[in-house]
C-alpha cells in the first residue's frame, strides 16, 4: 500500500523500500491482501491509467483550492479521490482519514502533493477531515 508506493517511485530500489515498509506495517490486513490481489491483475495500462486519473484529479483539486476545502466542489473531488482507492482496497472512512493525515505526517507523500502546490498536503487533510465527519454523521 503505502498508497501504491508512494505513488509509484520511479527508483526501483526506493520501490522495494516502500513495498518492503508496506507489508511490514500493513501485511497483517484485509487492506493489504486486497491491495496484493488487486495490483497482481492490473497490466501497465491499468497503472498508466489510475496514474493518468490521479493527476487530473490533484490538478482539478489545485485549480479550485480558492473555494476551500468544504466547498462542494473539492468535496466533490475527495469522494472522488475516497472511491479512487478501490482500485486498490475498500477503505473505510477511519482508513481514509488516516492517511489524510499520513499526507502531512510522513513527509515522502507531502513531497509528492507539494509539487503540485505548496500546502496542498495540508489541505487535503483538512478537505479529508471535512469529508468523514460530514459521511459519520
Amino acid at each position: 500500500m503505502l498508497e501504491r508506493n508512494i505513488h509509484s517511485s520511479s527508483n526501483p530500489g526506493e520501490a522495494d523500500q516502500y513495498a518492503e515498509e508496506a507489508q511490514q506495517r500493513w501485511g497483517q490486513t484485509e487492506a493489504y491482501r486486497q491491495s496484493q490481489e488487486k495490483v497482481r491483475k492490473m497490466t501497465k495500462a491499468d497503472f498508466a491509467n489510475i496514474s493518468e486519473e490521479g493527476d487530473h484529479l490533484m490538478k482539478s483539486l489545485v485549480a479550485n483550492l480558492e473555494k476551500g476545502p468544504a466547498s462542494p466542489e473539492i468535496q466533490n473531488l475527495i469522494n472522488q479521490h475516497y472511491h479512487n482507492l478501490r482500485h486498490f482496497y475498500e477503505p473505510t472512512l477511519t482508513m481514509y482519514k488516516a492517511l489524510g493525515e499520513m499526507y502531512v505526517d510522513d513527509y515522502r507523500f507531502t513531497v509528492y502533493y507539494e509539487k503540485y502546490q505548496p500546502g496542498l498536503a495540508l489541505f487535503l487533510r483538512e478537505a479529508i477531515t471535512i469529508y468523514v465527519n460530514q459521511k459519520k454523521q
